[in-house]
């Protein structure tokens, strides 16, 4: 990873990569707005239009770690590069679903590849910065993050509204596709190969036991209510318990034994790890008030998609002045552990 460091290019290779910060995010987002025009455009159910989010929400949450580790044992470009790939080609199928269940389908591969592709920008800019400007490159990346979040309500509604070439709603998944091809010819010019010094094996077990358990959870939640809560909906809620139970336990039994397990169940004793999972819980808590709104704003209210949109704008603007407020607040007020994690 040395050889990175001082990379000429680096700071044009990081707006290569932080166009795989914005995406995952960004088509989290991007969905809300378009999914009346969804519903009404493909027969769907409004269980098709739960899973249209929660698929892709809960394929990316199981594959994360896991595409971590991919980049780290072959290398973070190439696999950025394909799952940028998978990505395009997710979004291409989402784009043209003729029915609800194709659109779920690719929800579920764009989760897949999202997840592929996002962690190895993060890890990507802790390789190839130096520490004394690795603070400021992590600072464009969570902007960007936090952009996507934000934006992607805003350009949803923007794009369903303006309805080019009469694609409606399957803009908010085509538009991934010149982005795509744009950025993955930069990436092949101007990002370095790099990898973790120290590759630690795939937890395949450990990944299909945290999908296993998580997709019993989510599943019933989502078609228990639309089905009248059949049986098969109660046994899968309640199979999930032990499967959850046993994916930890499996955890806890591999990182004993010296493995590579996919989540470190130690780590959890560390207090600054615990503050951070903590913020993130709240942080990605406001997702479903994005979802909420902006059913409320077209269905209850009888607002437009662009209206939908650009109802959102004023916490966009919330958001970017309370990022200079907090660059600006005393440092005595964070405590800083750099030991501690």
């Amino acid at each position: 990873m040395k050889e990175n460091i001082n990379d000429p290019r680096r700071w044009m290779a990081l707006a290569v990569l932080l166009t795989g910060t914005l995406l995952p995010p960004l088509d989290f987002f991007i969905v809300n707005v378009a999914l009346p025009a969804i519903l009404k455009d493909l027969n769907a159910s409004s269980a098709h239009s739960q899973l249209v989010v929660s698929v892709y929400a809960t394929a990316y949450a199981v594959t994360l770690i896991l595409g971590g580790r991919l980049g780290d044992i072959y290398g973070r470009k190439r696999v950025f590069i394909n799952g940028m790939l998978g990505f395009g080609a997710a979004s291409a199928l989402c784009g043209l679903a003729p029915s609800p269940t194709v659109l779920v389908a690719g929800r579920l591969l764009q989760g897949v590849t999202a997840a592929i592709m996002g962690p190895q920008s993060l890890a990507s800019i802790h390789a190839i910065f130096p520490a004394d400007e690795k603070n400021r490159a992590l600072s464009f990346y969570g902007a960007t993050f936090g952009l996507a979040s934000i934006a992607g309500q805003l350009l949803g509604g923007v794009l369903v509204s303006a309805d080019m070439f009469n694609l409606g709603w399957r803009s908010v998944f085509l538009i991934n596709l010149p982005i795509i091809l744009f950025a993955i010819p930069a990436a092949l010019i101007l990002l370095r190969e790099n990898r973790a010094e120290r590759s630690e094996k795939l937890d395949i077990p450990g990944a299909l036991l945290l999908a296993a358990g998580l997709l019993t959870l989510v599943l019933p939640l989502i078609e228990g209510r639309e089905n009248h809560w059949p049986w098969w909906c109660i046994v899968l809620l309640i199979l999930s318990f032990p499967l959850l139970y046993i994916f930890w336990h499996y955890e806890k039994k591999q990182e004993s034994a010296g493995g590579s397990p996919l989540v470190y169940p130690s780590l959890l004793m560390k207090s600054g790890l615990r503050r951070s999972l903590s913020a993130a819980f709240f942080f990605y808590a406001l997702a479903s008030f994005f979802l909420v709104f902006a059913i409320y704003e077209q269905g209850a209210l009888g607002h437009d998609t662009l209206a939908t949109g650009l109802a959102i704008l004023p916490l966009g603007i919330g958001f970017f002045l309370a990022h200079g407020v907090v660059r600006r607040l005393p440092k005595g007020l964070v405590r800083v552990q750099p030991h501690s994690v």
